[in-house]
């Protein structure tokens, strides 16, 4: 999978924070020790350190451009390179492992959940979001564009690994003292469909445009700009709304 561009990622940097505020501001427990899964270029990292101040806090995360965004943004924190699930052994146990917009690229969540409870200290908390991608009208759209043979090449691009919500309350519900979940959709108001363009260029079309050479790279763009005009209409102050459902989840040990 290509490396992350921090710089790309970032353009959207309120609207990619503003779940990780959510989901530390459902937190009850006061942790001494906290675990930052794919903590990125460092925002949600910051914020936990905002609100857990007295912590020992760790940022984690596989992308070297991101620890470096990272590291230079938050010189006070503390990031390393770690990949999940096979170096979790490496690190200690913890009151509070958080994942902001991560797991859902990690595979085998019915092995992965297990390993990260498994991590957390007794009374411990696992609290995370993932993008429910499923349902996504962004990824709605994509699909149908793959549905032609000129992309089925793309078809083999296996980005997201995330279950349907039940499904993940099951596996939850075996290895947890006690299970809260909910689901938002954010509105994101962005100036324009290209904006669109820009902010799945950051994420989830990164894996698609590393397959094709340059000239499929400009047909590819040019179709999913011509979808957005049916999937995204422009309102009445020439914006558009990003429309995205996100899951969450707090699993107590």
């Amino acid at each position: 999978m290509p490396d992350w561009n921090s710089k790309q990622y970032m353009k959207f940097k309120n609207e990619r924070t503003r779940p990780s505020v959510d989901l530390i501001n459902r937190i009850d427990i006061t942790p001494k020790a906290i675990l930052d899964i794919g903590c990125g270029p460092g925002n949600s990292t910051n914020r936990l350190y905002e609100k857990f101040s007295n912590a020992e806090i760790l940022g984690i995360d596989n992308s070297e451009d991101m620890l470096k965004n990272a590291i230079k943004s938050y010189p006070e924190l503390n990031f390393e390179k770690c990949s999940v699930p096979d170096e979790l052994d490496n690190l200690k146990n913890y009151d509070l492992i958080f994942s902001n917009a991560c797991l859902h690229w990690i595979p085998e969540h019915r092995k992965l959940f297990p390993k990260l409870m498994h991590k957390l200290n007794d009374g411990g908390m696992l609290a995370v979001q993932m993008p429910l991608v499923q349902i996504a009208p962004f990824y709605t759209m994509l699909n149908k564009i793959l549905l032609d043979e000129k992309w089925s090449e793309l078809r083999n691009v296996n980005n997201f690994h995330n279950l349907m919500p039940d499904e993940t309350y099951n596996i939850l519900s075996e290895i947890s003292s006690d299970v809260i979940m909910w689901e938002t959709t954010y509105y994101h108001i962005l100036p324009s469909r290209e904006s669109i363009i820009n902010w799945y260029k950051g994420s989830g079309l990164r894996t698609y445009l590393e397959v094709l050479n340059d000239i499929q790279k400009e047909d590819f763009i040019y179709e999913i700009k011509e979808k957005l005009k049916e999937t995204f209409p422009i309102y009445s102050d020439g914006k558009v709304i990003l429309k995205m459902p996100r899951l969450f989840f707090i699993a107590k040990k």
